[in-house]
């Protein structure tokens, strides 16, 4: 991608022409290929901006920051030649900006820097607490827009606020010390044990025993902990940690009399709606259901108010019958009211998310529960009514498997001309598993062509193979790989330095990572394939666990056993004990998982691969090219 810089003197000659009323109070600033019509922007302000891309910009929005909170609000750009041209009026309550804008497939992030712009007040000067909560929104939301953030320039930003207004140290202490403690543990403890001293003579408020607590937390303290959080809970028993012990002691209930004991408690100190009442219904309903008294789960699911959360909650129920065929009639009325409450939320934007954002996101959400729909509909033999669903799943781009079941719902239906239509489609674009093949190939036998089955599926499987093969040699990195010395399974200690040579693919992975265990069957597959090639090395490196010491061991091993899969598995090493943060997975700079890496034998990073997208066959597919290109081949 090219992007091309305006002038600043010109970027604005086609916007509008000012008049004396909005003249711009400073000359237009320039951020790599944003321009601002002015300088020093202050709340309130009226501003006018210009993006230059030569590609199409599928998002673009700006967030505000009020402290350590962030509010996202989508730009509307217009297009005028090679740049996109937009307005927006900056919130009053702002102190600091961020934008964001993603260009084809990928965020553009100014080489990384990010387009941040502080805030001013009326004098010219940067309004307090600016650029601590714009490090802060880098800091932990950049790296999903292509920031990169450096945690020494974050810590420095949290100590000069509060040395700048001692007033905010509220907003800043808790992360100021966590922030320290990834660069100097003994430091942060320090500063955590000199926090927690000047309590001492103090008469503590509600936050003061929150924050305490939160900092004997994190000193890993648990006694200490406990205490004040009885004390809490007593003085201030709708607090929010009072309120979330309730949440605890009804996830260790352990049976129905348990569960509604602590309702009953609940009700009776607390009484007080919210998240927390709302999972205790949730729960009480669950149990009612599993143990097949289908009124009193309706009864307490009706009481949940977290809509979201109780029709994510009825999917997944739902999607489990439907998986087993068994309740099917109780299955579709839980699947049904799921997607009801999905459509009766299209005016209730959660601050998190832009307009647009919230839009895809109840889309997504109103596929995935159309899929369950769909598949509870084509168990009971309701087929047309299974397929008008199905077209609900797929009409956004969706996963392999969706798209599987709606080819099988036409099969069933004999649509065989839709199915050749549709089939072949997802063939060519790498998106079909080997059942939909299959389906195409009873629809290819259904229908009139000369050519012989085997001959047409290898041409669509070429086109679609020369195609991801084209994208994977524009994707192709030539980074440093950080080096490892890390134990296996067996205690073997396994250096990358020594894999100089092979073709190396690490794959970052946790217990309890769902989406990475989907993808194992597909990893085995691939490790199997390669268990001859000398030159191909697989490393499966378990990093984030909840767990630590021989527990987290023995968890790993046991999984691994279990699923009889043949990976060289290895440890990640925790920074410190008891830490999430670990060595490896930071020095590889991962953000979620799972993540692989493909080394070529120059061990150099060539590909980065995130997330999982269902197709198991693909993930082979696409690890024999990446392993090739890799390798020179």
């Amino acid at each position: 991608m090219k992007n091309l810089r305006i002038p600043a003197v010109l970027a604005f000659t086609a916007l509008t022409i000012f008049s004396c009323s909005d003249e711009p109070k400073e000359t237009p600033l320039t951020i790599g290929n944003l321009e601002l019509s002015e300088t020093k922007p202050s709340p309130g302000d009226s501003l006018k901006l210009a993006y230059s891309a030569t590609d199409s910009i599928t998002e673009a929005f700006y967030v505000y920051t009020v402290k350590s909170k962030s509010y996202p609000e989508d730009i509307d750009l217009i297009k005028d030649g090679e740049r996109f041209t937009g307005a927006l009026k900056i919130p009053d309550s702002a102190d600091g900006l961020i934008f964001n804008f993603k260009v084809g497939e990928e965020y553009e992030a100014n080489d990384e820097k990010g387009y941040t712009v502080n805030l001013y007040d009326s004098e010219g000067v940067i309004i307090p607490g600016s650029q601590v909560a714009i490090a802060h929104y880098i800091s932990g939301r950049g790296s999903y827009y292509g920031v990169k953030t450096e945690p020494d320039s974050t810590l420095a930003a949290y100590k000069k606020a509060i040395a700048d207004n001692p007033a905010s140290k509220e907003d800043w202490l808790m992360p100021q010390i966590y922030m320290m403690s990834r660069l100097d543990s003994e430091q942060a403890n320090v500063l955590a044990d000199e926090t927690i001293a000047s309590y001492s003579d103090k008469e503590l408020s509600e936050e003061d025993y929150t924050k305490l607590i939160q900092l004997y937390r994190f000193r890993k303290d648990q006694p200490k902990s406990d205490s004040l959080t009885g004390v809490l809970s007593s003085k201030y028993p709708k607090s929010d940690l009072a309120l979330n012990n309730y949440v605890t002691a009804m996830r260790q209930a352990s049976d129905m009399e348990a569960k509604l004991k602590v309702l009953e408690d609940f009700k009776e100190n607390a009484g007080v709606e919210g998240p927390q009442l709302d999972f205790m219904y949730r729960t009480i309903a669950t149990t009612y259901f599993e143990e097949g008294d289908t009124e009193n789960f309706e009864l307490y699911m009706d009481k949940a108010s977290d809509d979201a959360s109780k029709a994510s909650m009825l999917n997944n129920l739902a999607w489990n019958r439907a998986e087993q065929g068994e309740e099917l009639s109780i299955a579709e009325r839980m699947s049904k009211k799921s997607l009801d409450i999905v459509d009766a939320q299209k005016s209730d934007k959660p601050d998190y998310y832009t307009q647009s954002q919230f839009e895809k996101s109840l889309a997504s959400t109103q596929a995935m529960y159309s899929d369950t729909y769909g598949l509870i509909l084509f168990k009971q033999g309701k087929i047309k009514e299974a397929i008008a669903a199905q077209e609900m799943a797929v009409a956004n781009r969706t996963s392999p498997d969706v798209y599987e079941r709606y080819v099988q719902f036409l099969i069933a239906d004999e649509q065989y001309g839709k199915v050749f239509e549709k089939a072949s489609e997802l063939v060519e674009e790498g998106n079909a598993t080997t059942k939909t093949k299959e389906y195409l190939a009873t629809a290819y036998t259904n229908t009139d062509h000369e050519e012989d089955f085997d001959s047409y599926l290898s041409s669509l499987e070429k086109i679609a193979h020369d195609k991801a093969l084209a994208e994977l040699k524009k994707e192709m990195l030539d980074e440093e790989a950080p080096t490892f010395n890390l134990k296996n399974l067996k205690g073997e200690q396994i250096a990358l330095a020594d894999l100089k040579g092979k073709t190396v693919v690490l794959d970052f992975w946790a217990t309890w990572c769902g989406p990475c265990k989907v993808s194992f069957p597909g990893m085995q597959k691939a490790v199997t394939k390669y268990a001859d090639n000398e030159n191909v090395e697989f490393l499966f490196i378990d990093t984030w666990e909840s767990t630590s010491g021989e527990a987290r061991e023995k968890g790993v091993s046991d999984f691994i056993t279990e699923n009889d899969y043949t990976f060289n598995v290895l440890m990640d090493t925790p920074k410190e004990e008891g830490s999430r943060e670990y060595d490896v997975v930071s020095a590889y700079e991962v953000d979620g998982i799972p993540t692989k890496f493909v080394l070529g034998p120059d061990g150099k990073i060539k590909f980065k691969a995130v997330g999982f997208d269902g197709n198991t066959d693909g993930l082979v597919e696409e690890l024999d090219m990446m392993i090739g290109l890799a390798s020179g081949q």
